[in-house]
């Protein structure tokens, strides 16, 4: 039987295998969830507890680029008074009319954390009504914002479907902006 592999593992799991050069508790792991009132961690809705969330990678510190991205809190939200609830670091959309005007006084990047953090909400689909107001386009393909470079009229394509040129994309995977030429299909955008 070969000594590392699953086969092995089932011994160590119903602790039948008590040699000397095996550890349990290093091999099954130890569990966490007594430390977390000491951490401060607390139970999600269904009452799990997320304690893998509280923790960064095992090689953050080896890592040659940065492994968690780091956040911060937008003006906008500080900015407008009353839009956190009490007690919470969660923005608080309570009526369409409201959310509307409190939406539109939020800049670009907030306004693509609320489309992409709020899938299929009333939330989601009053972002998308301010980035449109705004010039920027969903493209459907490539499933990212774009808007025309303000600096450069793009060239429309003689058959009058595309048009080719430079546009500004967001880019959520490393949340900036980006600018490059492109040719883009007026079918392929929202």
């Amino acid at each position: 039987m070969d000594k590392y592999g699953l086969k092995a593992l089932l011994p160590l799991i119903r602790r039948e295998d008590q040699s000397a050069d095996y550890d349990p508790s290093m091999t099954l792991g130890i569990d966490l969830t007594p430390v977390l009132h000491s951490l401060g961690i607390s139970s999600d809705a269904n009452g799990r507890q997320r304690v893998l969330d509280t923790f960064p990678s095992p090689w953050v510190e080896t890592s040659r680029s940065e492994v968690e991205p780091r956040f911060f809190i937008p003006e906008s939200f500080t900015k407008i008074p009353n839009i956190l609830q009490s007690g919470s670091n969660n923005p608080v959309f309570n009526s369409v009319q409201q959310d509307h005007a409190k939406i539109s006084l939020f800049q670009d990047e907030t306004l693509f954390y609320l489309f992409y953090k709020h899938p299929g909400s009333v939330v989601q689909e009053l972002t998308y009504l301010e980035l449109r107001k705004r010039n920027w386009r969903y493209h459907k393909t490539l499933k990212v914002w774009l808007t025309k470079d303000p600096m450069m009229e793009p060239v429309v394509a003689p058959g009058g479907a595309s048009e080719r040129g430079s546009y500004v994309f967001f880019d959520p995977q490393r949340w900036e902006k980006c600018q490059r030429d492109f040719v883009l299909f007026y079918n392929a955008i929202m």
